[in-house]
Formats: structure tokens, sequence, C-alpha cells
């Protein structure tokens, strides 16, 4: 399976008559873009801003980040199952624009059905901890009914999300005739059988689709889907898409769609692939909310790492509580079965750090990555120069806590609520050291 990765790097983001990428700048036909994410009923409308690395912009609730992308051959589809046809992910040709994303947000909730914090400033303390504060942002502004989400909200979610996808597709197809500042293949090529054979265990939360959820080729994954092995290019190429839920207060350690997009663990794999490894591939594992369904997912997981022959693997998990039960059963059944582990993720210490990291954990997991901790506080000015989405989500990520920072006009948020703060699948910034 070979896939071509064309990708063109935007240093601006401007509006323009046409959209397309001029001298590295992204030029944006407004009218055009709101247009290509379709009508939907349950929202009264979508509007678009541009947030820019370094500006005084702060943007809430985020609900989703995506990399444009197309595809520019026959083979393959861009996000399968959601914008393109049901055709195979991770060959062919690929358009990416770097450096840039799609931006989900909403306005007009004052009663805050949505619960989701993502919290987004473009400068200032809050824009050390999330990688989108570096990117040039096409914020998608969703105006929600609020009669609508009295009784659910799940419906104006799935608006957004197929709005979404649209925009970060009609992005990329309106770029496709410029040449791309660089073209890189992703291809598993044969390697030396004496190389460790390891696989990437990509466990994603699947309890609730309010809260989070992931699609595979367009099919709700969630408690019905089993374990099952991908290759690493249909992850890269968006065979798997992410959405975060109305009802999702944790955004630190979620998986966004921009992080599957540019997976720094594939990305590393890739790179040691035929040099001190074999990279066999990718289980995606579910986590269920049953100590059943999690034992059944565990031994699936476990089967497939054998069935390819791997003797390594790398684990990382989505969500904390249960979860956690989740990479601990991987890395008990794992290394029972003569696969050594390494896990990533972030820890839930407290805000003093003293707190177990973890809620659960078993003897064999003795190889850990921490990527920090998501209670750790923050000190953000109450108010940024302009704000994007819903004011009233700001009282969302206020700590609780009963004296504020010395620093005047500003309040006290966790990295619980920063997008990718303590990102478990790497592209977060933040580690921890044993003291």
């Amino acid at each position: 399976m070979k896939l071509d990765l064309h990708k063109i790097n935007i240093r601006g983001l401007e509006w323009g008559e046409k959209t397309t990428v001029k001298d590295g700048v992204l030029y944006v036909n407004r009218d055009e873009a709101i247009a290509s994410c379709g009508d939907f009923p349950v929202v009264a409308g979508f509007s678009l801003h541009i947030a820019r690395p370094g500006e005084n912009v702060r943007i809430i609730p985020v609900k989703a980040a995506i990399e444009p992308r197309c595809k520019l051959s026959s083979e393959g589809a861009v996000f399968p199952g959601i914008v393109g046809g049901m055709k195979q992910a991770g060959i062919g040709a690929t358009l990416a624009l770097k450096n840039c994303a799609v931006l989900v947000t909403e306005s007009g909730d004052e009663g805050l059905k949505c619960r989701t914090g993502g919290l987004v400033d473009m400068s200032g303390p809050a824009a050390e901890y999330t990688p989108f504060s570096k990117t040039f942002n096409l914020v998608l502004e969703a105006h929600v009914r609020p009669e609508r989400l009295k009784d659910e909200t799940l419906s104006t979610d799935e608006a957004c999300r197929f709005a979404s996808f649209r925009l970060a597709a009609y992005l990329a197809e309106r770029c496709a005739d410029i040449k791309a500042d660089e073209v890189k293949c992703y291809e598993l090529a044969p390697a030396d059988e004496k190389l460790p054979g390891v696989v990437y265990v990509m466990q994603m939360l699947g309890q609730n689709p309010e809260i989070i959820d992931f699609h595979v080729y367009g099919q709700l994954a969630g408690t019905t889907m089993i374990p099952t092995m991908l290759h690493p290019n249909e992850i890269l190429d968006g065979a798997v898409t992410t959405f975060l839920g109305a009802h999702c207060t944790v955004c630190s350690d979620k998986q966004y769609m921009y992080e599957v997009q540019n997976s720094p663990v594939i990305e590393e794999f890739f790179e040691q692939h035929g040099k001190r490894l074999r990279f066999l591939g990718v289980i995606l594992h579910n986590e269920v909310i049953t100590l059943e369904g999690k034992q059944r997912a565990s031994l699936f997981t476990a089967k497939l790492a054998k069935l390819f022959g791997a003797e390594g693997a790398v684990l990382v998990t989505e969500g904390h509580g249960n979860p956690d039960e989740d990479i601990m059963l991987n890395v008990k059944n794992l290394e029972a079965a003569g696969v050594k582990t390494v896990i990533i993720s972030d820890e839930l210490g407290g805000r003093d750090g003293k707190s177990p990291g973890l809620a659960d954990w078993v003897p064999e997991c003795d190889a850990m990555v921490s990527v920090g901790n998501t209670h750790q506080l923050l000190a953000v000015p109450e108010r940024l120069e302009t704000l994007i989405g819903n004011p009233a989500s700001l009282e969302l990520v206020r700590a609780a806590i009963s004296c504020g920072p010395e620093e005047p006009e500003h309040f006290y948020t966790e990295l619980i609520h920063i997008p990718c703060s303590c990102a478990q699948a790497g592209i977060s910034r933040l580690s921890a050291d044993w003291i």
C-alpha cells in the first residue's frame, strides 16, 4: 500500500475572491466556503472567521480540528464514508494544507447545553499548550438553535461534524492545481525479519457519541466494533475520523482529527521502519464501558498482535477513569502473549501533582511515557480582544478555587480544558519526570 502525501505549507490566511494558495498564503472565498458546508435545519446557519498565530483571539468551545485534505488521484477517497465515496483510504495521492486547520465552534448556547470547554487562545499563556495556536485557522462557527438543544445535542453535533469535514475537503480541492512544496511517500517496504516487529495500539473512546466517538470508513465504531487491524496509511489518510460531542468536558487528551492525521507515533514508526524495527500496522481498539466489553476487546487486541508477529507494542489511550482499565488489560494480555509494551498517557495528578496519575495499574506496566498532568493550573486573561464562539462557555473552564492568580484580570483554568495540551498520541509538548 503506497500513499503519496503532497504538502503545501501555509504561511498566511486571508479572505479572497478565489479560494487558492499564492506565495504560501491561503486565500478563501468566504461565501463559497460557507456554501460548501451544506444546510442543516438543526442549526440557524454558519459563519467563518480567521484566527492566525499570535493574534489577540480566543476561540471557545473548540469541538473539532481538521487539516484540509483532498485526493489528487482517482484512487481512494478523502474521509471515506463522511465526505468521499466508499473507497480505500491510504492509497494514491492526497493533498494536505499543512500548518492550517479548520476549527469548529458554536454560539448562541446561553444555557450551556454544550459542556465542552475547548479553550484555544492564539496568544498569551494558554497558547503555549495547544498546537492550534500555531496553525492558521479557519474557524467554522455554528449558530445553534437553543430550542433544539433543550432535549438533545447530538443532531447539532452531527450537523457540525459533516459541515466541518466538507469544509476541510473544499479548501484542499480548490488548491489541487497548486504545486506541492513537498511530496512524502508512505509505504512499508519489506524489512529484515531479524528486526523486531511492532504494532501501534490506538485506543479510542467509543462509549457515547455525545462525549466523543469515532467513525471507521463512515461507520460509527462505538460499542459495536471489535478491535481491527489497519494499515498506518489508512489512519493518516482519513479512514478514521473523530469529533468531540457536546458533553466532552475533557479536551486535553482527546484525539482531535488533526492529531489523527498527523500522528507523531505513526510518523516515527515510518521513520524507523527497516532501520530499528518492522512496523506491522495499527490495531484500532475501542474503549467500551462494560467490563465484559473491555475484556473482549483486549483479548482481540492481544490476538491480533500475535497473529501479525508483533514482539513489541506502543499503546495510547483516550480519556481517563474507566479507560485506564482498557490500557492495563491490554498491557497485561500483550505481555502474557510475549509482546513487550510501552504506554503513552497523561496523568490526573491533581493540582499539586501528588494524586495517583492513573485509575488503574498492573505490575506488567513497567514502561510509560507521561505527557503531563491534565489538572495543572494555568492563569489566563479574563478576555482577549476578540472572542469567537460562545462567551458563556468561559464559565465551564474556570477552576473552582478559593484564591485567584496574582496577575490582575486573570482566572485559573486547568490544562484539562485546552485542546491537545496533554495529547496522548504525541502532538503535545509536555512530559513529566519522576521525583
